[in-house]
């Protein structure tokens, strides 16, 4: 957990982690359209994130989204 609360985001990566949701899976699409962005930059961030588990795939494709604990706490921290 410690981890995830000094991990400073990027503006964007701050929007997609806010997109996804810890109890909704979501696609690279929905969450780019929440986030103001395209779909394939979405995605881009969402592997950037998974990589800090912050964000986990379902594991199918295509793949959805889900926000982790430690993703719910990086928020709590982000501007």
């Amino acid at each position: 957990m410690n981890r995830a609360v000094s991990l400073r985001l990027s503006e964007l990566d701050a929007r997609v982690l806010r997109a996804t949701d810890c109890r909704s899976e979501r696609s690279p699409e929905k969450v780019g359209e929440l986030a103001g962005c395209a779909a394939d930059v979405a995605l881009s961030c969402l592997r950037r994130l998974r990589v800090a588990c912050l964000v986990e795939d379902d594991g199918c494709r295509p793949q959805r989204w889900l926000r982790t604990y430690d993703g719910e706490v990086a928020l709590e921290h982000q501007p």
